[in-house]
């Protein structure tokens, strides 16, 4: 129940903030792809994004249960990821959300999580493996917002943009994976 009043009250906040922001947006892919970002830059992601069909893959906790509201206010999908399941779970619930993306729907993957162990801007391997599985090149996405407050006691040090800012959404050159590609390698392409 307090789940539930937390995630109506985040997707509010986020619906009357987004809808004033000011978007300059540059060099936004037209083709199928895998999205790469921070998670503390994704609070404008969700209200901006309803002109594409967007796919996420939210942690299955409470935290998870708020973005998982919010996407699908907002018409994205989502499928929950089952951090504490045993490995097969794990294996099967990522092939769900494959399956998904393999419809048509682009992939927003924050890099940098789920958030264990709590390291700032460091990308995690995941959207490695989407990429080899989909064939779908990743793309890396940065989003600065120009007045904002940081909530710098989280580990992700979450941004959220002050009404009526402007924000500035800059997609990277797609690139495709190989056996070769590490996690490193795509933190040297965020932009």
């Amino acid at each position: 129940m307090l789940t539930n009043l937390i995630a109506w009250l985040y997707w509010l906040l986020n619906f009357l903030i987004c809808r004033t922001l000011k978007y300059k947006v540059s060099n936004e892919p037209s083709g199928h792809v895998l999205f790469a970002l921070w998670h503390g830059q994704t609070f404008p992601l969700f209200y901006w994004a309803q002109h594409r069909k967007l796919c996420l893959f939210p942690t299955d906790n409470w935290r998870g249960e708020v973005i998982d509201y919010l996407a699908k206010k907002y018409k994205h999908k989502t499928e929950r990821f089952i951090e504490e399941a045993n490995p097969l779970i794990r294996s099967k619930n990522l092939e769900e959300f494959i399956k998904i993306i393999k419809t048509g729907y682009d992939a927003a993957v924050a890099i940098d999580g789920p958030p264990k162990p709590l390291i700032y801007h460091k990308a995690k391997p995941g959207i490695l493996y989407l990429s080899q599985k989909t064939g779908l090149p990743i793309v890396p996405v940065s989003i600065n917002i120009k007045r904002k407050i940081i909530l710098f006691w989280r580990w992700d040090r979450f941004e959220i943009p002050l009404p009526f800012s402007e924000i500035e959404i800059k997609f990277g050159k797609p690139f495709m994976v190989d056996e070769k590609t590490k996690k490193e390698d795509l933190e040297k392409m965020m932009l």
